[in-house]
């Protein structure tokens, strides 16, 4: 029995209702403003967790895979990648990234990807994104998202995904070298279009970011094989490489195994992100 429509029904009907009990949620905290004013409460510290920058994937997070976090209310991003398939330049994709924080825990935007082939061919997709950041990085419990996107437009690319993703921060020494170290792992199913979905995958995938100085951040990651419409990719993907998250600019390099070349391959990404 072919279980990708029950895996496409149970993840569809989770993020139903995860974004229903958040929803729910909001709407009970503001109607409870009034009591809470009456109560002295500690100042809420500012919303920081691993955000990440754009990915192969097209979210924001490591340099495959999407993460947890979301943006700050009110803050835009703009970002662009490009990725060189075996080092070469004969083949090469590029992708781009928008998204808006409409409050610290909903954020929606688009992305799009267009990779240039021989024989001046060009295969491009583009779609929505959205992500519900569920709990935040405190105490003892893990930042914790769901989000989805869609890739349509060129039917061997065309894709919609679904992922949950957590991240936990442990400090080490904010005055040092080396500051925190995050942990961060999900879950992301794909169903592809136009014929492919045989194709169709749930990978699993984690990975850590350490913090040194400067908002500079040393990243590495590793996942399970997945599918593509060629079919079963041969290699485990993994990825390594660092991301300067300044704000104003944002630029990652890293060299990617995506699971379907030979060797390890080149990605570079710049991006930035302004209040509004």
């Amino acid at each position: 029995m072919n279980p990708t429509p029950r895996l496409a029904a149970t993840l569809g009907k989770a993020l139903l209702i995860a974004a229903s009990a958040t929803a729910l949620g909001s709407a009970a905290a503001r109607a409870g403003d009034g009591k809470a004013a009456l109560v002295p409460t500690e100042p809420e510290p500012a919303y920081e967790a691993g955000r990440g920058l754009l990915t192969l994937q097209g979210p924001s997070g490591m340099f495959i895979n999407p993460t947890s976090a979301t943006l700050p209310k009110g803050k835009f991003t703009l970002q662009y990648c490009n990725f060189y398939p075996e080092n070469h330049t004969e083949v090469v994709a590029h992708g781009w990234m928008a998204s808006y924080g409409v409050t610290d825990w909903l954020e929606i935007g688009g992305l799009a990807n267009v990779i240039n082939v021989p024989v001046d061919r060009e295969l491009g997709v583009g779609g929505p994104l959205v992500r519900i950041r569920l709990l935040r990085d405190r105490e003892w419990w893990p930042q914790l998202s769901i989000g989805a996107y869609g890739k349509y437009g060129t039917i061997p690319l065309e894709q919609t995904t679904a992922f949950l993703a957590a991240y936990k921060r442990i400090p080490i020494d904010e005055k040092g070298f080396f500051k925190s170290f995050g942990v961060h792992a999900g879950v992301r199913g794909t169903w592809f279009h136009g014929g492919f979905a045989e194709n169709d995958s749930l990978n699993v995938y984690g990975g850590g970011e350490l913090q040194l100085p400067y908002r500079v951040y040393l990243v590495g990651e590793v996942g399970t094989k997945g599918n593509t419409p060629a079919g079963r990719d041969p290699r485990t993907p993994y990825a390594f490489g660092a991301q300067w998250r300044l704000g104003a600019v944002n630029i990652s390099f890293a060299g990617i195994q995506n699971g379907t070349t030979d060797n390890i391959s080149l990605y570079y990404g710049i991006g930035t992100a302004i209040p509004f």
